[in-house]
């Protein structure tokens, strides 16, 4: 994202009610010219600067556009905040600190001491000590300004700064545990805070996995989702974390194809996050995630019924949140779904999903997909025997992938075949994909494309073969 397109991407992230709240804050003549350009950037589906002084030639503020951009940015934020005042235990505590600075500066120190003992409960109900830290500072200020000889009190504030700072520095210690854990070890005493405990777990439960000790480590993350769930005031602040800690158990039990499992946890799950008020971008980031583990067993379960159920409420997810759903998952979902209809036969659904990857790509999207969205496109028109259009595939396909890289010898000897047998015998077919096969044992399709398209197991079901 450039600069210049900062407001505009902000702009198109706010939701109808967000709009409407902030255009109600900003009323009053002096308001006009703002409103204008909001609006102005608001109708463009992709920004142009140019546009925008072209339409406002006439209007004076067009000579400090930036200026002005960066203004209307900002009273944009302000009505955000104050829109999202309750948004978290996190926000309501940040505006009591600056109520208190406020007040301080006033002079009003028993409002400040209310305030901040008030502060100071939820922080530690809420588990929030980067800002219990602050709080206690200011309440140290205070006192020292209320009762300057009191040096016991000012000690035992001081004293629980310095406790807090121990949890807050043993969270980034587990924050770099985990981010690289052959760099970093971490303490065996137990932690006081359950995001901290999170932290350890995971890294614990990593370490299990390397080690491949399966059981225990699955022990080790279904122990930490009931400790979560003793906690449900924390479990509703802090519901992307607990969330994410649920999707690396379920990718553990796919990984382990226990599927029948997963699917109860799935459905546990998807009712925990439609309780969940705040629907936040991490929140959208594990909703994914649980989908994209969900489409993997329908992938791997090629006989489930209800895949179209899942695939629907997945678009219709999507659709409600696109300003917060970035373009390349989208369009990994329409593969999955592509994918997902060819090994179901369902050709004209593939067909469907695949045509709405290839004609909404752009030069940003990801080129792996672009790519398997392709080979799906050529395959499904083969099994549907559209031999002249298969053709034209075929020669669209050699392009693309020379424009890319070298067609590796498993890309030559598919696209030949498909060209040569699409309108061949059944009993020719077959033994054709006979031969296929036993020349791909030779020459074995790398692992990592077997994972978007499965050629293997496509070729094997024409010939009556179990993989």
């Amino acid at each position: 994202m450039k600069k210049s397109e900062e407001l505009f991407y902000l702009i198109k992230s706010l939701t109808k009610s967000e709009k409407r709240y902030f255009k109600l804050s900003v009323q009053g003549n002096e308001s006009a010219e703002y409103i204008s350009l909001f609006d102005a950037i608001e109708a463009q589906k992709t920004y142009d600067e140019t546009k925008i002084k072209t339409l406002f030639k006439d209007k004076a503020f067009i000579n400090q556009l930036t200026t002005i951009k960066n203004y209307l940015k900002q009273r944009i934020l302000q009505s955000l905040r104050n829109y999202h005042s309750r948004i978290s235990k996190n926000a309501e505590l940040v505006d009591i600190i600056r109520n208190v600075e406020i007040l301080f500066h006033k002079g009003q120190y028993s409002i400040c001491q209310s305030e901040l003992n008030r502060a100071e409960k939820k922080a530690k109900n809420f588990q929030q000590d980067l800002l219990l830290f602050h709080i206690q500072d200011w309440k140290r200020k205070v006192h020292q300004v209320m009762y300057p000889q009191d040096f016991e009190t000012l000690k035992t504030i001081a004293q629980k700064q310095k406790n807090t700072l121990k949890s807050t520095n043993e969270y980034i210690d587990l924050l770099l545990a985990n981010l690289d854990p052959s760099q970093f070890s971490i303490s065996h005493k137990k932690s006081v805070s359950l995001q901290n405990r999170t932290l350890k777990i995971s890294h614990k439960y990593r370490k299990l996995l390397i080690a491949k000790d399966h059981e225990k480590a699955k022990r080790t993350i279904e122990e930490l989702i009931k400790e979560w769930e003793q906690h449900p005031d924390l479990l509703n602040e802090y519901f992307t974390m607990y969330f994410s800690v649920n999707n690396n158990l379920l990718g553990f039990l796919v990984f382990k194809k226990q599927y029948k499992e997963a699917f109860v946890r799935i459905l546990l799950l998807k009712q925990k996050a439609q309780a969940i008020d705040t629907i936040s971008a991490a929140f959208i980031k594990e909703k994914l995630r649980l989908y994209n583990i969900e489409l993997e067993i329908h992938r791997n379960l090629k006989g489930i019924h209800t895949t179209h159920e899942v695939i629907n409420e997945i678009q219709e997810f999507i659709e409600t949140r696109k300003t917060l759903v970035p373009n390349n998952y989208r369009l990994s979902f329409c593969f999955q779904f592509a994918a997902i209809y060819f090994l179901k036969k369902d050709y004209k659904k593939a067909l469907h999903w695949i045509n709405d990857v290839l004609n909404n790509q752009t030069k940003k999207d990801r080129k792996d997909l672009i790519t398997y969205s392709y080979w799906l496109n050529v395959l499904v028109h083969y099994e549907l025997g559209n031999g002249f259009t298969l053709r034209y595939l075929i020669d669209n396909m050699k392009k693309h992938l020379k424009k890319q890289k070298n067609i590796d010898f498993y890309e030559k000897t598919l696209l030949k075949f498909l060209s040569k047998t699409v309108e061949a015998t059944l009993t020719e077919k077959r033994k054709a994909f006979s031969n296929l096969q036993e020349s791909l044992i030779e020459h074995p399709i790398p692992e990592h494309v077997l994972g978007y398209v499965d050629f293997n197991e496509w070729i094997a079901s024409k010939i009556n073969l179990t993989v």
